[in-house]
């Protein structure tokens, strides 16, 4: 039977790639700093509000979301970028349907979308289901992953380039983009007529400076849209809600249209979502603390182990470390099926994320992987431990 060209070219997810093979292994406790599930635990406001009864029936909600929900939302975000109403948001199913639905509205089928490398492994997938074409733009550990120069950014435009998406916070890098980085971008979008799409859901997460949000680029409301999601602000990865941002209303008005073709996002999620919204900005300041103490102890970990090097995140709770090994698939499946640590009784590995995910051509990254700092200090110092012993017995294979 046919299957889609889609289908048969989604690329396999960097991030899950190992968990059927993790699965398998019975009686082995594994460290997974593959994924972005944190530990810490969602705010009580929000699973009180996840729990209360909203009557008889679990009704449809307004397929770009309740307005109550839009304008939390505008709320949250015109504490940095003023002038944002519940006009200038939709409701989606998480961060994830938000970027699909700008990649949907902002591309035809074959346009391209620039993304500095290493991304999201998901931009992947999202680009192809929406039947466009990832460009990298490389940028590299020993540089800090800064954006890429204009040079670089002209070099890669064709008359098919629609949009120019980054992380910041970034993902897989943890890198900041620093105010002057952003300006010069934004700049270069506009004089090309290219949408920027600002992928900042670990804004709130930041360790030396807050991020400028996109929303804050002035003059460039027009093109610039902002994805946020609930999931890792308030450690709330199984809420599914999400939001995009944009002050250009005829976008907006076609979002609306996308939103009513898959119907309406789950309105018990979304009044949850609402209590996330409007904590007090304290909550900010805890969450920031407790995951500056979990990425200095897995960097502290990770300096000491022979040929590591990384980049200390600036924000998120992630870093892209390179080995001394060059085929990091293989040494992510040798730690999930052959080797265990038994120095404390039990039996212990750990799972990463190979570094070829995170790159449009699987060639590169073949020396790195992703961490993500998800766990309390001592279990992820326990963790780098192991994985340096997995290390060192791989390379004496």
């Amino acid at each position: 039977m046919h299957l889609s060209e889609r289908a048969l070219t989604i690329q396999e997810s960097a991030i899950r790639k190992l968990d059927a093979a993790v699965a398998r292994a019975h009686g082995v406790h594994f460290h997974r700093l593959n994924i972005g599930q944190p530990d810490v635990p969602t705010p009580r406001p929000v699973m009180d509000a996840l729990a209360k009864e909203d009557g008889p029936v679990l009704a449809y909600g307004p397929a770009s979301g309740l307005p109550e929900c839009r304008a939390a939302a505008a709320a949250f975000h015109a504490k940095t970028s003023p002038g944002l109403g519940a006009e200038h948001v939709v409701v989606t199913q998480g961060g994830s349907e938000a970027l699909l639905f700008a990649m949907v509205a902002l591309c035809d089928p074959g346009d391209e979308i620039l993304v500095p490398e290493p991304y999201y492994t998901n931009y992947n997938g999202f680009a192809t289901v929406a039947a466009a074409k990832v460009v990298p733009l490389r940028t590299s550990l020993d540089e800090g992953f800064a954006l890429p120069s204009d040079a670089a950014l002209d070099a890669a435009l064709t008359p098919r380039t629609r949009m120019l998406l980054f992380a910041n916070p970034g993902n897989p890098t943890g890198a900041v983009y620093g105010a002057d980085q952003l300006r010069r971008v934004a700049k270069w979008a506009k004089r090309n007529g290219i949408w920027l799409v600002a992928d900042e859901v670990y804004r709130a997460i930041w360790f030396t400076e807050p991020p400028l949000s996109a929303l804050q680029l002035e003059g460039h409301e027009d093109h610039v849209i902002l994805i946020d999601s609930t999931s890792k602000t308030f450690s709330a990865c199984g809420l599914r809600v999400g939001f995009l941002v944009s002050r250009n209303l005829a976008l907006m008005e076609r979002i609306e249209r996308l939103g009513q073709a898959r119907l309406g996002p789950q309105p018990r999620g979304q009044r949850a979502a609402i209590a996330a919204l409007t904590l007090p900005e304290s909550y900010y300041d805890e969450v920031r603390a407790a995951y500056r103490t979990r990425v200095d102890a897995m960097m502290d970990a990770l300096a000491q182990l022979p040929g590591v090097a990384f980049h200390r995140p600036e924000g998120a709770f992630y870093t892209m470390a390179r080995l001394p090994i060059t085929d990091t698939e293989a040494f992510a499946r040798f730690l999930v099926e052959e080797f265990r640590d038994r120095s404390t009784g039990q039996e212990e590995s750990v799972v990463v994320a190979p570094g070829p995910g995170f790159y449009a051509d699987p060639r590169f990254g073949r020396d790195e992987i992703r961490l993500a700092a998800v766990r309390e200090e001592k279990v992820l110092r326990r963790a780098i431990e192991v994985l340096g012993r997995g290390l060192e017995t791989f390379r004496n294979k």
